[in-house]
């Protein structure tokens, strides 16, 4: 399912680069991680997997010390990042933009991810980024209907065959 997801979502994330107003990055999914997040959620509850959206953003104080690590940990440090958690596993579909895999699918207490404990550094979706979800929704679901007709064994799986 990540993968597909992922697949589905690529497009997408051109187009909302030039919505924003930016030429794309070196890396699609960079700056997508809240929205993309919240799409894979939905879709995962489309298959009757409860997920939620996890995510961290240290935000260093005026003194120049941290707040909080939280968020992805990567090769320069904690970075903000959201992803999804559900039956125990961090479901990730855009942490290449940090220079790790395209999709990770890990146990959700790996030491890499760390949801942000204080409410004031989690990233939080907005209404635009939810609207462009819900712009996309029919057409993922005609595209997993039609590529992807569901089957006893293919419901609740995490990774990449759907």
């Amino acid at each position: 399912m990540a993968t597909t997801a992922r697949t589905f979502l690529a497009p997408h994330w051109t187009r909302w680069h030039e919505v924003w107003g930016q030429s794309s990055p070196t890396v699609a999914s960079q700056w997508t991680c809240v929205r993309s997040s919240l799409f894979l959620m939905k879709a995962l509850g489309r298959c009757g997997i409860d997920a939620r959206l996890e995510s961290g953003q240290p935000m260093k104080r005026a003194s120049g010390v941290v707040s909080e690590d939280c968020g992805l940990f990567t090769a320069g440090g904690w970075m903000g990042h959201a992803w999804v958690e559900a039956n125990g596993f961090v479901i990730d579909i855009t942490a290449d933009q940090f220079g790790h895999a395209p999709v990770i699918v890990i146990p959700a207490n790996d030491a890499i991810y760390r949801p942000a404990q204080c409410k004031a550094n989690r990233l939080i979706p907005t209404n635009t980024g939810m609207m462009a979800v819900d712009e996309i929704w029919h057409s993922w679901c005609s595209y997993v209907d039609e590529h992807y007709p569901p089957t006893p064994r293919s419901s609740g799986m995490l990774d990449g065959t759907h």
